[in-house]
């Protein structure tokens, strides 16, 4: 992707507005053109500075975080974007990650503020997080949910939003905190500090699995994602590439080796998934022993988020503000 510039020098490096300063290295004997494969433009929302995330709750409805601080929903599978009222938070602080718990309710993370809805994205209430550089969220139920902070930690909520405390913090500063919850109860945390834990009790306290899992280095912290199939198998995208664990977070394995700034893996089971990188999507049908090009940018735009409903249709948005879809991937 083409070097940019943004308002915060953390969101430039690190948040998930997901911005990067390089084009992902497209795979050996590649042929350099623009391949959208099964790919389809189905809208654009023309805001300088593009898309932050996206995010669809049924076939026809979805939502994005833009870069003017707003909060756009489509009824209409992508095609039109209207902007939400009363979700602008701040020129410095617009949201940068989307989650929702089923179809009802929703979270939108800034760097200092949370989006909440509890009506299915109609409406939006603002809570403001007691720390100031956020980068990443996960709500394993309507009311219990998680942020990192890359300076101050992991952070815990039992109330929606309301109050926090912190429940996690690495020794070494700044890095990502990722987590994903099979449930309430169970969860993953992979950190940049190049550790694995995981929880059996809501967080009340996290076992080290893992550590010095990688090769760390004094570079700032990217956007990476982590999601587990079960209590075995999960995967997680990060700078170079995809890891894949099998046991549990006991080893991970390198299953691509070519990652960028902003790295998402969704997996419908434990064969089939797509991992985004910057520049390209990738697909596999064999738990990441194999992987083709789903969809590729050469020109000066990129992806930033991917979202897929039930594993049969799914939406990219791009940082120049384009809506990608596929059908029955």
């Amino acid at each position: 992707m083409k070097p940019i510039q943004l308002l915060l020098l953390s969101f430039i490096l690190f948040s998930c507005s997901k911005s990067g300063n390089g084009p992902t290295p497209a795979p050996p004997n590649s042929t350099p053109t623009d391949t959208l494969g099964s790919w389809k433009v189905v809208g654009r929302i023309p805001i300088p500075g593009g898309i932050n995330d996206i995010w669809f709750t049924s076939p026809s409805q979805g939502f994005t975080a833009v870069q003017d601080g707003y909060l756009y929903k489509s009824q209409d599978s992508g095609k039109t974007w209207t902007k939400i009222p009363n979700t602008y938070i701040n020129s410095q602080d617009e949201a940068i990650n989307l989650f929702f718990v089923g179809d009802t309710y929703g979270f939108a993370q800034g760097l200092s503020h949370l989006l909440v809805s509890q009506d299915g994205g109609n409406t939006w209430a603002i809570r403001t997080l007691p720390t100031y550089n956020a980068s990443s969220e996960f709500f394993a139920s309507p009311s219990t949910g998680y942020y990192g902070d890359i300076n101050t930690g992991l952070y815990k909520t039992t109330d929606t939003g309301k109050t926090w405390t912190q429940g996690f913090h690495s020794s070494r500063s700044p890095v990502a905190y990722t987590t994903y919850f099979l449930d309430p109860g169970k969860g993953f945390l992979f950190c940049e500090d190049a550790t694995f834990s995981k929880t059996v009790d809501s967080a009340v306290s996290w076992q080290q699995v893992q550590q010095n899992i990688f090769v760390t280095s004094n570079a700032p912290p990217a956007y990476n994602s982590l999601q587990f199939i079960d209590g075995q198998t999960g995967y997680y995208g990060w700078e170079n590439g995809v890891l894949k664990t099998t046991d549990g977070g006991v080893s991970w394995n390198s299953v691509y080796p070519k990652g960028g700034k902003i790295n998402v893996v969704k997996f419908f089971n434990a064969t089939t998934g797509y991992y985004k990188s910057d520049k390209i999507i990738y697909k596999t049908t064999d738990g990441g022993q194999t992987w083709t090009t789903s969809a590729r940018f050469i020109s000066d735009d990129y992806f930033i988020g991917i979202s897929f409903v039930g594993g049969a249709t799914g939406w990219a948005c791009t940082f120049k503000g384009l809506v990608l879809r596929i059908d029955h991937p």
